[in-house]
């Protein structure tokens, strides 16, 4: 063998483990991509079943805390010092939130609701709700003129973030996009890793001065 093969020989090594060596980094950063979305579809779910915000906001607005923004552009929630804004005191907002806890949960959402079940159920919570308030307006604190004129406001509130809730079970989708979840997650390999299959490499074009490419 001369040193024209010799070269000719590496010359082809090189080439073909640079090719190897970005092969292996397209199929690593494909499979990062998958697990990611995977990552990011699991992300979607908790959150589409966790309704603390939504409680701490309704929490908020019994409370009618204020927005405050510091001078570096910072905001907090904190306990507005008017207590005669106050819409409801803490025996009033603890009575409320333990009742919407069942009705406003994960299970509600994993269920299966036509519209007309969702619209039902909406207006029998409505009419419970200004109901709970009316029968314990004294016992609640809603003491005075301002309280008053925001009870229409804060209901409306309440129920529209209810009524987006069961809007989740509408055909039971929420459920249903659980369930393609998981069939994502039982297609992955046992070790967690997804069941990518890298495509094919390329024939190789054989040249009779390169014994590497015999019998390609």
């Amino acid at each position: 063998m001369d040193e024209e093969q010799i070269r000719a020989i590496r010359a082809y090594e090189k080439e073909a483990n640079a090719k190897d060596a970005e092969a292996q980094s397209r199929y690593a950063q494909v499979y990062a991509n998958l697990m990611e979305s995977g990552e990011m579809k699991q992300n979607l779910i908790e959150w589409e079943l966790d309704f603390s915000s939504e409680l701490k906001d309704i929490e908020r607005l019994l409370r009618c805390d204020i927005l405050v923004v510091d001078d570096d552009g910072n905001e907090s929630w904190q306990p507005n010092p008017k207590k005669e804004e106050i819409f409801m005191n803490n025996s009033g907002v603890s009575d409320f939130l333990r009742q919407l806890k069942l009705l406003v949960n994960k299970n509600k959402v994993l269920s299966y609701y036509t519209i007309e079940e969702i619209n039902k159920r909406v207006r029998m919570i409505s009419h419970e709700i200004r109901t709970l308030i009316y029968n314990n307006y004294e016992k609640y604190g809603i003491d005075n003129e301002y309280k008053m004129n925001n009870y229409s406001m804060v209901v409306l509130t309440i129920m529209s973030i209810i009524e987006d809730a069961y809007r989740r079970a509408l055909n039971g989708e929420t459920h249903k996009a659980l369930a393609e979840q998981r069939l994502v997650s039982q297609n992955q390999s046992l070790s967690g890793q997804p069941n990518y299959i890298p495509p094919s490499k390329p024939q190789k074009k054989s040249h009779w001065y390169n014994p590497l490419s015999w019998g390609r």
